[in-house]
């Protein structure tokens, strides 16, 4: 009979429209960092700065941002207010976003010395509150739902928000109507329209995630209640990591995915694949618009092997799909001839090659997105092993991988653009095709498919299962009936 109790009560669930509302706090971040993709043209063009300054100084930002993030998590963990944990930090870190744009994009008035300064405090400072308000996506995911049936549902909403909303819908917005509104230049004028738009749009809808999260954002939800072990030490803290397997694969693959999605999300990367080797920038928000349907297909897909087996395997599917995509692009690039006609007489080499792209598109920004509800597994793979809520730090875990990982993508690309002879400036979409510019993109699109190999051999690793997790839920309800009768 204790166990058959225990079984009914291992799960909280949430309202379908709280987990959609909650997981727009995800776009609402997103729209930032899709946006970020534009800030080496501002800082080149506008600004003034030299390619290898941008990719250095934006690799140092990020690399700043995931030396904080675990100081983040830790003052994350043990916040509290009468307004709730995680509402008050989504709020302040949006406002911080919106000054640290306002900001970064107003250092073209400066010059000498102080230009430098200025933008490298403002990167800085956005960093900061995109790294707060990002850990809140994660953090508060196990209060939001520990139900298994539910948890992989957030990946379904998020997709419809962000990989379609934000990064797919985002990219045909500004490729096919504010580039061509502006003259195909991403001048003053284009930045001045993109950016409102993308500060307004973030706020309303991190005042929907609020609202979404607003009934679990109490402490019955987080961790044991009342009766969560209070982390108290630095050694304490250390106990987390130490030896936690699913901690330490998840957030390797998690941040080598990170990288990837940076490397093909990057504007540079696009105008050199589909502006300058493929001969047609607009194309890379045609296949954008292409792949709304069959992301959210897929995904469907993907959410129902979660639900029914695990999210591990799902997980596993994915990178597998985004392996043969990948290398069947570059097959593609390697033996074409002529790159800037695979699209130009209607063939069958450009069909293949567009669907092998959405669905490469589709199965990276999966295992991004489903990283979030997989760290809520860890946090009460945690909870039921040392009795602590600690989701916060364990967001930033995530968070310091994804940062390290990711401040390499801009480097990366400066490097690659810089050796093939573009040191001053990123190309733009009007340079003719070169054999340095299409051994650049090949490079580029090379570097995923390796990456996507060691992430598959990693995420095999990974021990929490659908029995692992049973067992982990059960072991909580178990400590919360102790607590009980104490």
């Amino acid at each position: 009979m204790a166990s058959k109790e225990l079984n009914e009560k291992k799960y909280h669930q949430a309202k379908q429209w709280e987990i959609a509302f909650f997981s727009l706090n995800n776009s609402a971040t997103n729209l930032y960092l899709f946006a970020f993709g534009f800030l080496t043209y501002y800082a080149t063009g506008i600004a003034g700065f030299a390619t290898l300054l941008v990719s250095n100084l934006l690799g140092a930002a990020r690399l700043f941002d995931g030396i904080i993030d675990p100081s983040i998590g830790i003052i994350m963990d043990k916040f509290n207010t009468r307004w709730g944990k995680f509402r008050p930090l989504m709020l302040v870190s949006n406002i911080g976003l919106i000054l640290s744009f306002l900001l970064l994009f107003s250092t073209h008035r400066l010059s000498g010395a102080a230009q430098v300064v200025v933008f490298l405090i403002a990167l800085v400072f956005h960093k900061i509150v995109y790294s707060v308000q990002q850990t809140v996506t994660k953090a508060a995911q196990p209060a939001l739902t520990n139900d298994p049936s539910q948890r992989p549902l957030f990946s379904i909403y998020d997709t419809v928000f962000s990989s379609i909303g934000v990064f797919a819908l985002g990219q045909v917005v500004v490729s096919n109507f504010l580039a061509p509104r502006h003259g195909g230049e991403f001048n003053q004028a284009f930045f001045t329209e993109f950016l409102i738009g993308i500060m307004v749009l973030s706020m309303v809808l991190t005042v929907l995630a609020i609202i979404g999260i607003s009934r679990k954002d109490r402490t019955e939800y987080f961790g044991l209640g009342e009766d969560t072990v209070e982390t108290k030490s630095l050694k304490d803290y250390l106990s987390v990591i130490k030896g936690n397997t699913p901690l330490i694969t998840l957030a390797l693959c998690g941040g080598v995915m990170k990288f990837i999605a940076q490397l093909i999300g990057d504007q540079a990367f696009l105008v050199i694949l589909f502006g300058i080797i493929l001969g047609n920038y607009g194309l890379s928000g045609q296949l954008s618009l292409w792949q709304i349907v069959p992301n959210l297909l897929v995904v469907i897909l993907f959410t129902r092997l979660a639900t029914r087996k695990d999210l591990k395997t799902s997980y596993t599917v994915s990178i597998l799909i985004a392996m043969a995509a990948m290398l069947v692009m570059l097959v593609i690039l390697w033996t074409s001839g002529d790159p800037t006609q695979i699209f130009g007489n209607g063939g069958m080499l450009g069909i293949v090659f567009g669907i092998a792209y959405i669905a490469m598109k589709i199965a990276t920004a999966y295992p991004t997105s489903i990283v979030l509800t997989m760290s809520a597994d860890i946090s009460d793979f945690e909870t039921a092993r040392s009795g602590r809520f600690v989701s916060g730090l364990i967001g930033t875990v995530f968070s310091l991988t994804d940062s390290i990982a990711s401040s390499l993508a801009p480097i990366f690309i400066g490097f690659v653009v810089a050796g093939i002879g573009f040191k001053d400036a990123y190309p733009d979409a009007s340079e003719p095709l070169t054999q340095n510019l299409l051994n650049g993109g090949l490079m580029l699109i090379g570097t995923p498919l390796v990456l996507y190999l060691v992430v598959f051999v990693l995420i095999r690793k990974y021990p929490l299962n659908r029995e692992a997790m049973d067992k982990v839920q059960v072991a909580i309800a178990a400590k919360k009936k102790e607590d009980l009768f104490q």
